[in-house]
Order: structure tokens, then C-alpha cells, then sequence
């Protein structure tokens, strides 16, 4: 222990041979043969297992002592105050981000070998996941708004070649083009941001942003106004509505990359919440107007998921309507929640998106027993369940729901969650599954409040000691946030038997097309794009078609309702 700790460096030259090492790998140039294609792919594989054993090694060095930053260098800035880090953050943040991007970079390459064998153009694919995966490590282990500015805009680039991968799809070329116009806006957002940062506190460095805010009476205005473009960069980033058709429409591209995107690449929006956190505090506004999108995203996002007729759409507007609830939980000030959502469901969308060719043989197997839809009491009697689920769990880990709004919401939001459980076991008529169904949910409920206790224990350090104000806007948001998960749950639950046939036929064609707002965006797109993609707008004949053959598997698309 004595020798690591004299290295206080090494785990941080650990994290930054990650990036480095993926990147180098992608730099020679490929040839579409098959002796370059499986020379490409187990450089590739080798080189993402080595950045996992990366990984894995800094864990252990950090928890052997080595906790120093890792700063290599400095690059000048002519005409600025202020240069640009070449660094490493080292903290407890930073490792589980870098050892769950490597994880899942490595699985994805791992699966990407089948699934692209016999493909002409396979080793220019898996240089373009070296070059994806490598920029986005970068994106997790720096040390800096800058160099995070710039491996993300690297990480855009990259990836929008793997999404035109198939290049005869137009409606894949549309689709990159789309999330191009967002993409660029959102960096030029970071861009304004790490401008102003840098030219009020004269330096780029996470770390003393956070000294500074936390040490200033009152936020400068250029810091406000930088809080502000990074809530931009998370709702672009994250695809929020309106702005999400383009995450709906990339599924042209190999499965692979959809797993990457869904499971990584998109969540750079929440990773710079996170860390520039200590000032999206001081900055409260800019922060329920986040929670305020996130909201209005996982609502919006969570019906029509259930109208999806398509696996990947279902999965791609899930993705949606999480990184929604992500952005919820940030506005209402649940950092170590937001970090725990991001890692669960990183690891959730990978295996989804990989075993998305399984999914629709388990959907067609009828569910023994007999399903119903719950009565609104029973309904009700499953909420009151677990919000009462949810407040004892909470009070057995020290989180007292009528002193502290944050623990209101920690209770609200497990309880809802578990309430959908108990809902879903309500529909089987077998008393034995009822049973289970409530022992899972108070199992389910109760391993979140563990998760979520070892996350505020394990990294509230590396975040922020600042607390949201709690006033009128937060109280605001909290009921809005209640009524809304109430109203979703009531509506995927009995709701379905109560509402008329005709209106939830006007319901389904609506959501069905995303309330149409992409059309706009796609009739935009072509002002800078003339090619005629194919993509039709939306009809309303179109989704009554798709209404009938829901019907006919009435059984099959109830089943995968729900935020996932």
C-alpha cells in the first residue's frame, strides 16, 4: 500500500491510457479485405479488454491510495487568459464512468464481431468504434470543461460516420443529419461555456470551478449565463422533447452502434450535469428549467413508447423517456440518483439493444393466468402501498421525507416505481403471482434505497456539498412531478378500461407520430440537406393501420408498457 501511495499519479495514468489506447489503435488505415478486417477487429477487441483491465487497475490503485490528478501538460490559448488542461479528474466519479464506458465498449465489440462477419466493410466499422469508443473515454476521464469539449465534439463526429455506416439508407443519412443540427448547436453551447468559465475564473479545471462557486457569495453573471448553455448542451444532448426524433430514427444503423449510442455516447449530457454540478446549484433556474424538460420528457416519452409497434422504436423511446427522468432528478437536486439511473440503465439499454432480436420471441409468449386491467381502487391501494414501501425504506436509511423535500422526491419517485410493480401483479388473477408481485416490488424498492444510500455515501464528495434552494419553484416542480408520475401511472393502469375506445384511438394516433413535432424538424433538415430520404410524414391513416394490428396483439403490447 506504502508504494502506491508514494505513486499518488498512477491511477490517473491509468485512466488516461484508456483513450489513448483505443484511439492509437484506430489510427492506421484499413482496406476492405478480409485479412485487414479480422487484423482490425482483434486490435480492436485487444484493445478494448486492455482498457477495461485499465479500468479496473485504477480502482484498485485509488483504493490503495493513489488519488492524485493526472495533469500532462498545457496547451497556450493565444489572446485568453487561461490555457487549455491536458488532464485527469481523479475521483470516484470518474472511475465508475471510465470502468462502465469500457465495460460496455468491450461487449459492444465483443457482439460487433459475429454480428458484422462476412461484412466488406467490417474493419471500417471497427475502426470507427476504436475511434467512438476512445473519444468517449476521454469524454469521462477529463479533467476539464475544455479537453471535455473537445472529446465530445470528437465523439460527434466519429460517431455520425457509424450512424451513416449503411450508406444506401437514405433514411439513415437523414437521421445523422438531424442529429448533427443538435449536436453542433449543443457544442456550441459548451463551446460559449467553457469560454466563460475560463475567462472568469482564468482556469478550465472542474475542481476549481467547484472551489470557486462554492467560495463566492454570489454567482458572476458570465458563470450564470454558462450554467445556463450547459442546461442547453443536456436537453440537446439528451434528446429531449421536442428534440428527439433523430435518437427515434437512427436504428438504420447496425445494432451495435445503437447499443453504443443508447448506452454511452447519449448520456454526455447527463455526465456534464454531473460535473458542473457545484454550479448548476448556485444557479437554481437553470436547473428546474432542466428538471421542468426532463419532466415533460418522461411523461411525453413513456406513452408513446407504449404505442410502438417496432423493438427498437420501443427501446429508443425508452432511452428518451430516462434520460428525461435523469434530467428530472438533476433539477430536483438528486446528483448520487442521477449517477445511480445512469449506470443502471447504461447496463440495461446495452443488453436490450444486443438481445433486441430475442425480445420479440419473449413478447409473443401469452403470460398464463388471465390478465385484467386493475380497478382505480386497486389502483390507488397499490400507490399507498408504495409510497408507504417507499417512506419506511427511507426511514431506515436516514432519509426523513417531512424534513427534507429531496427525501419527498426519493420517496415519490421509488414509490410510484414500485406502485407499477404491484399494479402489474393486480392483473393476474393467481393469488400466487399477486404475492409475488408484491414481493418484488418491496424487494425492488428497498434495493434501490440501498443502491441509492451507497451512492450518496460513495460520491456526494465528488459532486457538490450544495443543496438546491428548496422555495416556491422547487415545491413547484415536486408537485408537478408528483401529479404527472400519478396521472402516467393511472394511465398505463386503469385508465386503460375507462377511457373510451374513440378516445384513446385519437390518443394512439397522436402519440403514435410523436405529436408530429419532427416534422419540423425534418422539413429544417432539408433546408440544409436536399436529398429526398424517403422519410413520409405522418399520417393519421398510417397510424390508424398500425392501431388495428396493435389490437390484434393487445395482449403482447401491454405487456411492455411502462418506462423501461
Amino acid at each position: 500500500m506504502q508504494t502506491v501511495i508514494s505513486i499518488p499519479w498512477l491511477t490517473g495514468a491509468l485512466l488516461a491510457l484508456m483513450p489513448a489506447g483505443l484511439v492509437l489503435t484506430a489510427l492506421p488505415s484499413v482496406h476492405a479485405t478480409r485479412n485487414a478486417a479480422l487484423a482490425t477487429r482483434q486490435r480492436v477487441r485487444w484493445a478494448a479488454a486492455l482498457a477495461l483491465v485499465a479500468a479496473l487497475a485504477a480502482d484498485l490503485s485509488y483504493f490503495l491510495g493513489s488519488r492524485g490528478d493526472f495533469d500532462i501538460g498545457h496547451l497556450p490559448l493565444p489572446g485568453l487568459i487561461f490555457d487549455l488542461p491536458i488532464s485527469v479528474t481523479v475521483d470516484g466519479l470518474t472511475l465508475i464512468l471510465a470502468s462502465l464506458v469500457s465495460f460496455v465498449v468491450l461487449t459492444i465489440a465483443q457482439y460487433s464481431v459475429e454480428y458484422l462477419d462476412g461484412d466488406p466493410h467490417q474493419a471500417r466499422f471497427f475502426r470507427l468504434l476504436a475511434f467512438t469508443g476512445g473519444f468517449f473515454l476521454l469524454v469521462v476521464v477529463s479533467g476539464n470543461i475544455g479537453l471535455f469539449t473537445i472529446a465530445i465534439i470528437a465523439t460527434g463526429f466519429s460517431l455520425n460516420k457509424l450512424l451513416k455506416f449503411y450508406g444506401e439508407r437514405p433514411k439513415a443519412i437523414m437521421a445523422a443529419h438531424k442529429k448533427s443540427l443538435f449536436s453542433r448547436t449543443a457544442d456550441l453551447f459548451l463551446l460559449g461555456a467553457t469560454g466563460l468559465i475560463g475567462s472568469q475564473i482564468g482556469s478550465l479545471q472542474f475542481r476549481a470551478l467547484r472551489q470557486f462557486v462554492e467560495h463566492a457569495d454570489r454567482v458572476p453573471l458570465p458563470l450564470q449565463i454558462a450554467a445556463w448553455l450547459i442546461v442547453g448542451t443536456v436537453v440537446l444532448k439528451s434528446a429531449h422533447f421536442p428534440f428527439q426524433g433523430w435518437l427515434i430514427q437512427v436504428m438504420e444503423a447496425p445494432t451495435p452502434v445503437s447499443a453504443l449510442m443508447h448506452a454511452g455516447v447519449v448520456y454526455s449530457g447527463a455526465i456534464i450535469a454531473l460535473r458542473t454540478s457545484a454550479l448548476l446549484v448556485r444557479v437554481p433556474d437553470a436547473l428546474w428549467f432542466l428538471g421542468l424538460m426532463g419532466l415533460a420528457t418522461v411523461l411525453i416519452a413513456s406513452l408513446v413508447m407504449t404505442t410502438q409497434t417496432a423493438i427498437k422504436s420501443m427501446l429508443a423511446w425508452s432511452t428518451t423517456a430516462q434520460l428525461g427522468f435523469m434530467s428530472l432528478e438533476l433539477g430536483l437536486g438528486l446528483f448520487p440518483l442521477a449517477l445511480l439511473h445512469l449506470v443502471g440503465h447504461s447496463l440495461y439499454k446495452a443488453h436490450a439493444f444486443l438481445s433486441s432480436g430475442s425480445v420479440t420471441d419473449q413478447l409473443r409468449q401469452v403470460s398464463p393466468g388471465g390478465k385484467k386491467i386493475p380497478s382505480t381502487a386497486s389502483w390507488l391501494l397499490a400507490v399507498l402501498a408504495g409510497m408507504a414501501i417507499s417512506a419506511g425504506g427511507a426511514w431506515m436509511f436516514g432519509e426523513d421525507p417531512f424534513r427534507d423535500p429531496k427525501g419527498m422526491a426519493l420517496v415519490l419517485i421509488v414509490g410510484v416505481a414500485v406502485a407499477q410493480i404491484l399494479v402489474k401483479g393486480l392483473q393476474f388473477d393467481n393469488l400466487a403471482d399477486g404475492l409475488m408481485a408484491l414481493l418484488l416490488g418491496v424487494s425492488a424498492g428497498l434495493t434501490y434505497l440501498v443502491l441509492h444510500t451507497l451512492f450518496v455515501w460513495g460520491f456526494t464528495a465528488d459532486l457538490t456539498q450544495a443543496t438546491v434552494p428548496v422555495n416556491a419553484p422547487y415545491f413547484w416542480l415536486l408537485g408537478l412531478t408528483m401529479l404527472g408520475f400519478l396521472g402516467l401511472s393511472w394511465i398505463q393502469g386503469p385508465g386503460r378500461g375507462v377511457l373510451s375506445q374513440r378516445v384513446q384511438l385519437v390518443l394512439f394516433t397522436h402519440l403514435y407520430n410523436g405529436l408530429y413535432v419532427d416534422v419540423w424538424v425534418e422539413r429544417f433538415s432539408h433546408r440544409f440537406w436536399s436529398e429526398r430520404v424517403g422519410v413520409s410524414l405522418p399520417r393519421k391513416n398510417l397510424a390508424v393501420e398500425s392501431l388495428q394490428s396493435v389490437a390484434r396483439n393487445r395482449n403482447v403490447i401491454s405487456q411492455s408498457g411502462g418506462s423501461q
